[in-house]
């Protein structure tokens, strides 16, 4: 029987580094599996010494960042689970209702949000991700090739989503119940755009508390997966310049370097949940 998450016990948001590959590797692959809209039927691939991922976009294209949001309600469950040692809640099986994961997710709760939400789904489970890296030892049996999820849905007598019953992948629910791979995530990720979300993502990965992240601009390019020019990324990243809209960070830019620096704010972080030090405990 799937585990069914409840809202209560959410006091934090996660996500977990899946595509962070091997930890052994100093310098490993990061890719951004997920689009910036949705219709993207443009398979992915990222290689960096001899490691790779690639991403196979289903019938209806890859899955996007907003559809990334259900991993998010997944792996925050699991991970508040092992953080407060309720063992019996963590299951790569769960079940959830729309209008809990739409409220999750500060969707609102109307007839093109749970569209929304079964075209999500859709994108998820047709899109496949195939990988050379090897899973962790603890992992028993896992392929090269898996998809996003793979789900049941319930529907109501108007024909709507109600709930939804869904398997996560092992490599997923390895990570989200690992505490050296899943990170807090600030309470205003759900107020970004698509593309503020997938930087913020990746400033999150990248820049340590003390130690900020340089990165040439046509390097956030590529790994931001996005099909526009580098001239109208370059607009978009003075854009946030301006507003500051990232939390957690300050961005600044080198126009002749063309190079890119993220700093982190102590003041957002404090927000966050503290990862601790040693959670033996946590399997």
């Amino acid at each position: 029987m799937p585990v069914h998450i409840s809202p209560e016990p959410f006091t934090y948001i996660y996500f977990a580094d899946v595509f962070g590959a091997d930890k052994a590797n100093r310098n490993p692959v990061v890719c951004t599996p997920f689009s910036l809209s949705a219709g993207d039927l443009e398979a992915r691939r990222f290689d960096l010494d001899g490691q790779f991922f690639e991403i196979t976009p289903g019938a209806t294209g890859l899955p996007t960042m907003r559809d990334k949001d259900v991993w998010l309600y997944c792996v925050s469950w699991l991970a508040n689970a092992m953080f407060d040692e309720r063992h019996k809640d963590l299951s790569r099986n769960l079940r959830f209702t729309a209008r809990d994961f739409l409220d999750f997710s500060k969707r609102g709760n109307g007839g093109a949000q749970y569209d929304g939400l079964a075209q999500a789904l859709d994108r998820l489970a047709g899109s496949k991700i195939t990988t050379n890296i090897p899973p962790p030892a603890e992992i028993k049996e896992c392929g090269d090739s898996f998809n996003f999820i793979r789900y049941e849905a319930e529907l109501d007598r108007d024909e709507r989503i109600d709930a939804v019953n869904i398997e996560l992948p092992e490599r997923l629910y390895h990570f989200a119940t690992e505490w050296t791979h899943v990170r807090a995530m600030h309470p205003d990720y759900f107020m970004l755009t698509p593309l503020h979300r997938l930087i913020y993502i990746l400033a999150k990965i990248h820049c340590g508390v003390w130690q900020p992240w340089a990165v040439p601009l046509n390097k956030l390019h590529r790994l931001a997966g996005c099909s526009s020019p580098l001239r109208k990324f370059k607009n978009s990243v003075q854009e946030l310049l301006k507003d500051n809209s990232i939390p957690e960070y300050r961005l600044e830019m080198d126009a002749q370097k063309m190079t890119v620096t993220f700093y982190r704010l102590p003041e957002d972080t404090s927000r966050l949940v503290p990862i601790p030090v040693n959670r033996s405990t946590c399997v």
